[in-house]
């Protein structure tokens, strides 16, 4: 549990427009546009299909925008009673409706994003106007003094000013980036990321073209670490927690309304942020149909030739994106109709595949010691004489017979019986050598050996020109309706699916040394989101989000990779898995795949493990009531989420270790004579397979209040309390903790202290292995472990898992 406290204390100018943004009065005339209505009814019925979200809804914050100022006349005198109206342009709706104070200030609160008139009205005035006024997200836009002549009301001043550079009614920093510059700037892969680094603070040490449409990593502000980058979405957190890597679904540009980056000074509203927020939100409809066809391409055949090509070939590279998006209103009787629009959509599509090269060569074993050669591992001096081991007169690189290694107490080769000519003879061969050799020279198989090169100080590798091509795949649909059911209430509804597909021929999550079993990670992700903003009264607001997010993964190999490739029978092996079966039913290696094994540089296959798959919906509830009381906005919500995490660990599916160790009492010095001859260090294989489900839940709350002193001076200050709980496991298999309390010495293990392989191990049947591990939930060990207390003296653990 903890309890996180935030107190902000702000001066700020908020009813002040600087000089260059005073108004200049320009008349026209121009009828009044009447606030539409409609009946609770209609509400309800809106409201209740919005409402069944909340059973899956998802981590949340306020996204709504407010604008205020204050009315004055031509003497400067505050005028109260005015009667000011937000207008949505490209709805051509009243979003919201407020009356200025006996101090001529208003507040028209939970805008969302978007571009809005502003109009004034009192009888035996002239109606003023503020047009063309664009809001980001969470944005609070000061309009200063609004001059109000004496007229009818009939009469428009429209007054044309300049938006402030910077805003005034708060000290929170932020930068925005504008829905035309998201869709019309040229980007190198049409990243996200790309756009937010055109920001002051923004760094990154990456370069290029990359194809990572949902990492949020790899990009710092303001000096803090990446895993800090927090990413909403309409208001909704879109960053998958516990990793704090990546997000959900990440938008399409072309559905993008816009981006905004703050950096700092959060209010208590938005004090469990521990680092950057970057704020996206989605496009909506308007009163008029539009649509758009897009379409983008790279390829590198419209390249030169890379300078450090090896075989004089272009960059494989090939982009394609495509998509289209339509937006407008929704007829429907008796809620929408052409007299009366307050229903729209907008929805988009866009499907993107791409190729993209990511290595050129490779650098692999030379053949020569696929053979059992191992000349090449010898090292001279410039002189042309052997390089030896300090104190013998051993060559450098010589591969030992199997038990004649000697070591001094550092560990340094003393002594040894060389191979003659450094050359390990067939006649002592393991019999799965030839598997592993079946494996090893697979490359040569894929690749021009004619073109190799010579690694530089190193004989015994060689560089191969071979394009390792990266594959994407990303199709996403995104749909959004709003309903503007009357001036005081407005609701939309979001959804983005996501169908995303990586290949990647060296492997996911790992590395082969080339290409044996290409791999591919599937990450369909979702995002749903409900977004209530409701005028109680005059001066009460309530703001209610709810959603649901989700992003499900699932690592395996390519459906179209020859069983010849992987599968142990095929390809030679004479042995078996250590656990054919796990523990709870289903095979530890999946499709029968030859033993991961490392034997040293550029011999390393131990790919992900294969099926692996996870899970990672969460759910979230907050509500926002904002009260306005004189020259005091209170502001109080409460935040409620839930997440429902579920994955496998990465379990192994067998693992050779043949690397040289001074415990392994055969080692030769080196690791593929190792190979060859079958001495491993060490071999691990999971028992099973064991799929976690694991639960976290946080509650928080916060109140603030922006109260207006005077006209040129606003306090803003906070409190925010936060609960965030522990993680816990649940379902099938439950997680252990080590409890002092419950640690029995009589049941204490033994170790052995001997040289060898078993250095430090636990001696069988020498007592309880899992001496003092109590099941959470049990024992009175409380679910996450967050506390403990005395169990008993003799207290009982099994296992578990």
């Amino acid at each position: 549990m903890y309890l996180l406290f935030y107190l902000v204390v702000r001066y700020y100018d908020s009813n002040r427009t600087p000089k260059h943004c005073r108004p200049r009065g320009a008349a026209e005339r121009r009828g009044p546009i009447s606030p539409e209505s409609s009946s609770m009814g209609r509400f309800r019925l809106i409201f209740a299909t919005g409402a069944a979200t909340w059973l899956a809804a998802t981590t949340v914050w306020a996204q709504s925008t407010q604008i205020q100022g204050r009315l004055v006349d031509e003497q400067g005198g505050a005028i109260p009673g005015v009667q000011v109206s937000a207008i949505d342009e490209e709805k051509g709706l009243v979003s919201r409706e407020a009356t200025s104070d006996a101090e001529g200030f208003f507040q028209l609160v939970a805008l969302l994003r978007g571009r809005y008139t502003v109009r004034a009205e009192l009888t035996g005035f002239k109606t003023v106007e503020r047009r063309d006024l664009v809001l980001d997200p969470n944005q609070v836009l000061a309009l200063g003094d609004l001059t109000l002549e004496v007229g009818a009301i009939t009469e428009t001043v429209n007054v044309q000013l300049e938006m402030p550079v910077v805003e005034t009614a708060t000290s929170q920093k932020s930068y925005t980036i504008s829905d035309t510059q998201v869709r019309e700037l040229s980007l190198n892969g049409r990243d996200f990321t790309s756009l937010l680094k055109t920001l002051p603070g923004v760094a990154t040490n990456e370069t290029g073209f990359l194809l990572r449409f949902n990492a949020t990593t790899g990009f710092n502000v303001n000096g803090m670490r990446d895993s800090m980058n927090n990413v909403m979405l309409d208001g909704t957190p879109n960053t998958d927690t516990g990793a704090n890597d990546g997000q959900y679904t990440q938008l399409s540009l072309d559905a993008v309304g816009e981006f905004k980056l703050q950096t700092s000074a959060y209010n208590a509203e938005f004090g469990r942020n521990p680092g950057a927020l970057i704020t996206s939100t989605t496009r909506s409809g308007g009163q008029q149909f539009r649509g758009t066809l897009y379409g983008f391409r790279r390829d590198g055949e419209w390249d030169a030739v890379p300078h450090d090509s090896l075989t004089g070939d272009k960059v494989p590279l090939d982009y394609n994106q495509v998509g289209g998006n339509v937006g407008g209103w929704v007829p429907i009787p008796g809620v929408s109709s052409a007299a009366s629009k307050k229903l729209f959509f907008f929805f988009n599509h866009e499907s993107t595949r791409a190729d993209r090269p990511v290595e050129s060569i490779l650098e692999v074993v030379h053949p020569d010691l696929l053979a059992g050669d191992f000349r090449r591992l010898l090292r001279f001096n410039p002189d042309g004489t052997p390089e030896t081991f300090a104190g013998t007169n051993l060559n450098v690189g010589t591969v030992f017979q199997p038990g004649t290694v000697v070591r001094d107490a550092t560990n340094a080769i003393i002594g040894g019986v060389p191979y003659p000519n450094n050359i390990v003879p067939r006649s002592e061969w393991n019999r799965n050598a030839e598997g592993f050799l079946n494996v090893l020279n697979q490359i040569y198989g894929q690749t021009d050996i004619s073109r190799a090169e010579g690694v530089p100080g190193t004989p015994e590798l060689l560089r191969v020109p071979f394009d390792v091509v990266n594959e994407f795949r990303k199709d996403q649909e995104v749909l959004r309706v709003d309903y503007q059911a009357s001036a005081s209430t407005s609701m939309f509804f979001r959804m983005v699916l996501d169908s995303q597909r990586e290949g990647q021929p060296r492997g996911i999550f790992s590395t082969q040394t080339f290409p044996v079993i290409p791999m591919f990670r599937e990450k369909p992700g979702q995002s749903y989101s409900f977004n209530l903003y409701n005028v109680i009264s005059p001066k009460v607001t309530n703001e209610l989000i709810v959603g649901v997010t989700n992003l499900d993964q699932v690592v395996d190999k390519f459906d179209d990779v020859p069983a010849e490739r992987y599968d142990r029978d095929l390809l030679g092996f004479a042995l078996g898995d250590l656990y054919p079966v796990g523990a709870h039913g289903g095979p530890v290696n999946p499709y029968n795949k030859f033993p991961n094994f490392n034997c040293g540089p550029s011999c390393v296959f131990q790919p992900f493990p294969l099926t692996w798959r996870s899970e990672a919906p969460e759910i979230a509830i907050t509500d926002n009531v904002t009260w306005q009381r004189g020259n005091h906005t209170y502001k109080t919500g409460i935040f409620f989420n839930m997440a429902f995490k579920a994955q496998q660990p990465s379990w192994n599916m067998g693992t050779f270790d043949f690397n040289p160790d001074e415990q392994n009492v055969n080692e030769t010095n080196y690791g593929l004579a190792n190979l060859l001859l079958g001495n491993y260090t060490t071999y691990q294989q999971s028992d099973g397979i064991y799929y976690g489900d694991f639960r976290y839940a946080g509650v928080e709350g916060y109140v603030q209040d922006t109260w207006r002193v005077r006209p040129r001076l606003t306090l803003d200050y906070g409190l925010r309390l936060s609960y965030l709980g522990p993680t816990y496991s649940t379902g099938q298999f439950l997680q252990n903790y080590f409890v002092p309390e419950a640690y029995d010495p009589s049941q204490a293990v033994d170790i052995f202290t001997g040289s060898g392989v078993l250095q430090s191990s636990i001696i069988p049947d020498s007592g309880n292995p899992f001496n003092g591990m109590v099941e959470e939930g049990s024992s009175g060990l409380p679910k996450g472990a967050s506390r403990t207390r005395l169990i008993s003296d003799h207290a009982s653990a099994s296992p578990g898992t």
